[in-house]
């Protein structure tokens, strides 16, 4: 059997943490573009790096022609020719490689603000002291 869990929380309180997460997904949302050039920047540096890797320490362990009918087709008149190559690299010499930050969705980030903002209006309204469980279930997504 689970008991019941009898929890207080002050609207105050409620309302300061959710202008927090508000604050938060406003900065996040504002600071995409700018974390995605530093990805970009970041990978870049990593695939120059491996390519130093491979000319330096790379050993070759398979190489074969691509022979899709369907890229030969077009490219029939082309000079070049495309290769897969499989090589084996330490592991030890291998940088880290970066991670790409996670999308922020303009709807998203609009429903998410507007119904922090409306919750925090509502909360403003109350003369309660303390928030009522239901309320702090729909608004503790948020926090």
């Amino acid at each position: 059997m689970s008991k019941s869990i009898s929890v207080k929380v002050k609207v105050s309180t409620l309302i300061s943490s959710l202008e927090k997460a508000l604050a938060e997904r406003e900065q996040r949302f504002a600071n995409q573009e700018k974390e995605l050039a530093l990805y970009e920047k970041a990978k870049e540096a990593y695939n120059l790096a491996i390519l130093k890797l491979v000319k330096s320490k790379g050993i070759i362990t398979e190489a074969s022609q691509n022979r899709w009918y369907s890229s030969s087709g077009r490219n029939s008149k082309s000079k070049t020719t495309e290769f897969q190559v499989t090589m084996e690299l330490p592991k030890t010499a291998l940088p880290k490689e970066p991670e790409c930050p996670e999308a922020y969705a303009d709807h998203r980030y609009e429903r998410e603000t507007t119904e922090i903002k409306q919750a925090i209006r509502v909360l403003k309204m109350t003369e309660q002291e303390y928030v009522n469980a239901s309320t702090l279930k729909s608004v503790s997504e948020y926090l």
